[in-house]
């Protein structure tokens, strides 16, 4: 089980305040695909020695990015399992653990992921209808920590099936129960990130770690005290973003910061094939484009030369801010850069 039942209670398992996640980059892993639809799980382990390789501190598996709605509870605990085994302890690893129905079988199924990652995420939208109000969440949540033990936990505010936000309150509550080590925000406004952070961060010995997920506000929500980013462009250039949330008063941080959030236009058009296609450009990297969404739609010339520019663009800040730029198929420094203009 890979880095499991030792990693787990070395972050916490058992304790009320457990020890924090680190600090940095949890990447939101996508999921390489065989052309039949089977996990390619040659290609994943490039990708993970990549992300590992480019300064990421965690991996975040079994995540939207990863279309884990459209596996089966087999291949979700297959592909936790695959990213811990080949992570071997050098970097903790989170995974949804609740997708819908009742409480007591969203229990069942994060007792099951809680076997083999260090944090069971839930996803905020699973806890309860989109009519329910805060309150009414709350104590969903409840039933679900108290059908769980001591199994550490972590929170997404995945967009879909439909888009939960929690309040700074509910997550101060959340921080307060200590059993959440990770916390994916995705409110994308600074006003609520800064209120969040404020009040998580006012529970003394709290291992409430918040990562957000919007690559506009990275910097800004570190200066609020928040813990690093776990986003969507970390399947692009892990190494811009790890040093970005390893340097955020760095005299270049504001100016990579614009370049982050200027890039994500094309980061997220037709994503997450839009990050298959950019790996893909890579020398060395046999991933497919093949998503298990239904119908994804195909990326025409010129979105194709946008995801060329923007791979010269973060080969220039890499040599700009000294660090390395990997090839996920090789793991050795990547040497060209795609131009089919030149």
């Amino acid at each position: 089980r890979g880095c499991s039942r030792s990693c787990t209670r070395s972050i916490g398992r058992g304790s009320k305040m457990a020890k924090p996640l680190p600090r940095g980059c949890f990447p939101t892993m996508i999921t390489p695909f065989l052309e039949g639809g089977a996990i390619d799980y040659a290609t994943l382990d490039g990708l993970i020695e990549w992300y590992i390789a480019s300064g990421c501190t965690g991996l975040f598996a079994v995540c939207q990015s990863s279309e884990m709605y459209h596996m089966s509870n087999e291949d979700r605990l297959a592909l936790a399992k695959h990213v811990v085994d080949k992570a071997a302890k050098r970097v903790p690893v989170v995974a949804s653990g609740t997708f819908g129905g009742p409480i007591e079988e969203q229990a069942a199924f994060v007792k099951q992921m809680a076997e083999i990652v260090d944090a069971v995420v839930v996803l905020v939208c699973q806890m309860a209808e989109k009519e329910i109000d805060d309150a009414g969440w709350v104590a969903a949540t409840k039933q679900l920590l108290e059908l769980t033990g001591d199994i550490p936990l972590g929170l997404y505010e995945c967009p879909q099936p439909y888009h939960r936000l929690l309040t700074a309150e509910t997550l101060k509550w959340c921080a307060g129960t200590g059993r959440f080590l990770f916390h994916k925000d995705t409110c994308c406004k600074t006003k609520p990130i800064a209120d969040k952070i404020a009040a998580v961060s006012s529970i003394p010995g709290s291992s409430f770690s918040f990562y957000n997920a919007n690559a506009a506000t990275v910097q800004f929500s570190m200066a609020q005290g928040g813990s690093g980013f776990s986003g969507i462009c970390a399947n692009f250039y892990p190494q811009l973003v790890s040093w970005l949330c390893a340097n955020p008063d760095h005299e270049l941080a504001g100016e990579l910061q614009t370049f982050m959030a200027v890039a994500e236009n094309v980061v997220m058009y037709k994503y997450p094939r839009s990050a298959k296609v950019f790996l893909g450009m890579f020398e060395g990297c046999g991933i497919t484009e093949v998503c298990r969404l239904p119908n994804p739609p195909d990326l025409n010339e010129e979105e194709r030369l946008k995801l060329e520019a923007l791979h010269r663009m973060a080969a220039q800040w890499s040599q700009k801010l000294g660090i390395a730029r990997l090839s996920p198929g090789t793991g050795a420094a990547a040497t060209e850069v795609p131009n089919s203009l030149a």
